[in-house]
């Protein structure tokens, strides 16, 4: 039986023999391909997962930058309000100062004292502090009233300092020099 190139002429066999080498080195390059873009695709995919954990990053930070901005937003807001409410303003804010240390010492049932009255003055603050330093007779439980109206107070006062100037350990009561201080705001 005759095998299957003799059936063939010697131009078949040429093309034949052609086909096969081309065929060969095709497949040859394919296998190349194939080896190098699967290790191209895993660099790609090790390049896509590095990036990925990256924009992750960013974008938690960017969350987090925006948590912040807003903190900072509800910040100034709160500082708005601390500047209407809790501090004197201007001009009339030294007024009513004085009005609020004498409405807090009546309250606590207490005749208003001579008051010496010092205002800081700087020409680089836009907050200023006031001071109201006084002497006071009284018993521990006018006392307490009296620390209990200063604190719950809607503005902002603090008692800078106490002096005991003198106790009567028969009476209870005792003598004082306190010193309270308030801000007072000045726009720009």
């Amino acid at each position: 039986m005759p095998k299957l190139n003799e059936l063939l002429t010697t131009r078949e066999r040429r093309f034949v023999t052609r086909l096969s080498l081309v065929g060969g080195i095709l497949a040859l390059i394919l296998i190349f391909f194939f080896f190098f873009w699967g290790h191209r695709l895993n660099q790609v995919r090790s390049e896509a997962v590095k990036l990925t954990g990256e924009l992750n990053k960013i974008v938690q930070q960017n969350e987090q930058y925006r948590l912040d901005f807003k903190r900072w937003q509800q910040t100034k807001v709160d500082l708005e309000e601390i500047k209407k409410k809790a501090l004197y303003y201007g001009g009339d804010g030294l007024e009513a100062f004085r009005q609020d240390l004498k409405n807090i010492i009546q309250q606590a049932g207490l005749q208003l004292p001579p008051v010496s009255y010092q205002y800081e003055e700087t020409e680089k603050k836009h907050f200023r502090r006031l001071a109201a330093s006084f002497g006071l007779n009284f018993s521990y439980p006018v006392f307490k009233r009296f620390l209990y109206q200063l604190e719950t107070w809607p503005r902002l006062l603090l008692l800078d300092q106490i002096n005991f100037q003198e106790i009567d350990n028969v009476s209870g009561a005792f003598q004082l020099r306190i010193t309270i201080s308030g801000y007072y705001y000045e726009a720009e």
